[in-house]
């Protein structure tokens, strides 16, 4: 059962750290790009979460892959909305990767 929690938990935040970590290196060292870096890491995360339940969902019954061809709309509302509920998890990660990111600039001071 710890298994089945903390396994999935560790990924979405491995995830996390990863995905802001490679849009923080492609931006500039900035203010701005600092913001920027929040949102679209935020929205990816979002995206990949969603795809990840998604798969979840489909590697424990494959119906559901009908079911998401079948009301493609639903789904992806649903799905959605599961990846949104997973920023409790990912949300804390984000930030902290987010407000530690001036640290690491090598041409800018903060």
């Amino acid at each position: 059962m710890i298994l089945q929690l903390l396994l999935p938990v560790l990924g979405l935040m491995l995830v996390t750290v990863l995905v802001t970590r490679g849009v923080e290196a492609i931006l500039p060292e900035s203010l701005g790009a600092l913001a920027a870096t929040t949102v679209i890491s935020a929205l990816l995360v979002w995206l990949l979460t969603s795809a990840g339940f998604a798969l979840l969902y489909t590697i424990e019954d494959a119906r559901v892959w009908d079911l998401l061809g079948q009301a493609p709309s639903a789904s992806l509302g649903y799905f959605l909305r599961l990846g949104a509920s997973a920023v409790l998890i990912w949300g804390p990660v984000l930030l902290l990767v987010v407000s530690t990111a001036p640290r690491r600039w090598k041409t800018a001071v903060w």
